[in-house]
């Protein structure tokens, strides 16, 4: 008998992803003592982004004191960790609270499906192993799925090319000719990793970017120490935090608050023009990084040493466009022939950009309801977690979501908070089979939410950013409040917001 032939296996709540989100979810879920969960994972390794993110100078841009899980503390190294450490805390998480026996690995969601008889979910994987929950949590992640443009000649390449996201550890750039397309905080991490490294790195820049300096140290080890003591920890963290959402403000769109951070952002504009002119000799390199829209609307760029790397004798800049790929190098819109032995696309992912690649799996809910074609015209959901028409599936990281301005995990602690105490309250009533979010409150939440969503420099800016649809219309990843506003108004779930099915 083969895998798809077997009876799925049956499991109470299943958690797709291992991420920081599923794992926050496992945690939570055990700590209420509702142990009948399984995790799955696509990679052969648990831990999600910061396991498969492991290019050249990949870290964080949020310093680890807030970009942590705010119960389990750890003592990092440094103030912006490495991805390598990411890492070690993410291996800490699941050996302190043993989710490897939880979880299962190499197992690609391909559909999950509502069985309304019985108030069911039905998963089928890529390797042919099904499973039945009663509860899905969806930690899938949105930053999962790299964006590979589509460059004529591309596979006439005769060296490696590959994405950042997946980083080819088996190629070796040491005195390679390297060519990185892509100019965003992946790019700006690795050109500065690997520029003293190969014989010549040429880095394909599209539009100019808001590159703010950043304070970085690292931690003596009794410091280290001291730092995890929770007294200590938690007022770091409230600093930090604090710092962090008050910075929400500077991308309102409010003329007093507008008018009170504007020598703020001059201020950033100065120091970064001070910066180009040290470091960058030409005079049209200079004016094209240089950013011409508002400050914020696109993702900001925190690094010391991008610029300086850019000045570099063995690092070119081309700002003129990408005509193909040739099986030697890249030629240029201007008629450049670049010879190049490693390709690397530094070029994003899908968030809620483009709603056919941003699910990786079909979603099937009442009467048939497909998600995917349904966000594929509308993206809506009901606090970013749930939707209308999806009994009992749970989304973490859902639509208008996403940070802008401080910690993604502020916002999955919360979300994974919610979620787990809408499936304690399912499981108190033996009488409730599951819970499906109103029509009318979805449609209200939506509303509210895109009215907010006016007053952020996201939603008027006119450049381009992954977290709009099709890149240049609604935005639909980031979330329109600050994170405490967030945090309270998903404090408390309410069997009243949903429709009780029995």
């Amino acid at each position: 008998m083969t895998r798809s032939q077997q009876s799925p296996e049956y499991v109470e709540t299943l958690i797709i992803g291992t991420g920081f989100s599923g794992l926050l979810a496992a945690v939570r879920l055990q700590k209420k003592k509702f142990n009948d969960f399984l995790l799955l994972e696509r990679s052969p390794e648990l831990g999600g982004t910061w396991q498969i993110n492991s290019y050249p100078g990949a870290e964080v841009d949020v310093p680890t004191g807030l970009y942590s899980i705010s119960f389990i503390p750890f003592p990092f190294r440094k103030t912006f960790s490495p991805q390598s450490e990411l890492l070690e805390y993410t291996n800490h998480i699941i050996e302190k609270y043993g989710l490897r026996k939880h979880a299962r690995t190499n197992q690609t969601v391909s559909s999950v499906s509502y069985d309304e008889s019985n108030c069911l979910w039905h998963i089928e994987t890529e390797s042919g192993d099904r499973y039945t929950a009663r509860f899905v949590i969806d930690a899938s992640g949105v930053l999962a799925n790299p964006h590979i443009p589509h460059i004529p000649g591309a596979a006439s390449f005769n060296g490696p090319i590959f994405h950042a996201g997946h980083w080819d550890h088996t190629v070796d750039y040491a005195g390679k000719r390297v060519g990185v397309i892509g100019s965003g905080c992946s790019g700006a991490q690795i050109v500065p990793a690997m520029a003293d490294k190969v014989s010549r790195l040429t880095l394909f820049m599209g539009r100019a970017q808001w590159i703010l300096p950043r304070t970085d140290r690292q931690f003596s080890a009794i410091e280290r120490y001291l730092r995890t003591l929770p007294g200590i920890r938690h007022l770091i963290r409230l600093a930090i935090f604090t710092f962090y959402d008050l910075r929400f403000v500077a991308f309102r769109r409010y003329p007093l608050i507008s008018a009170i951070t504007a020598p703020i952002k001059r201020g950033y504009l100065k120091k970064l023009k001070k910066q180009l002119e040290r470091y960058i000799d030409d005079d049209r390199l200079r004016a094209h990084m240089t950013p011409d829209y508002a400050f914020g609307s696109r993702r900001l760029i925190l690094s010391n040493q991008y610029v300086p790397a850019l000045g570099r004798d063995n690092v070119d800049v081309e700002i003129g466009g990408i005509e193909c790929i040739t099986p030697t190098g890249i030629r240029t819109k201007d008629g450049k022939d670049i010879a190049l032995d490693i390709i690397v696309y530094a070029t994003g992912y899908y968030a809620y950009s483009d709603m056919k690649r941003a699910l990786t799996f079909q979603v099937y809910g009442l009467g048939g309801r497909n998600l995917n074609s349904e966000w594929e015209q509308e993206i809506v959901s009901y606090k970013g977690m749930t939707v209308s028409g999806y009994p009992n599936y749970f989304k973490v990281n859902g639509p208008n979501t996403g940070s802008g301005h401080s910690s993604q995990i502020s916002y999955m602690e919360a979300a994974t908070g919610y979620i787990v105490q809408a499936i304690a309250a399912v499981k108190r009533d033996p009488g409730i089979r599951a819970i499906d979010a109103r029509a009318d409150l979805q449609a209200a939440y939506v509303a509210n939410m895109r009215a907010k969503m006016q007053k952020t420099v996201w939603q008027n800016a006119t450049c381009s950013a992954f977290y709009r649809r099709n890149m240049t219309e609604e935005v639909t990843s980031l979330s329109p409040e600050p994170v405490t506003e967030f945090i309270f108004s998903r404090k408390w779930f309410r069997l009243s917001d949903y429709h009780l099915l029995k």
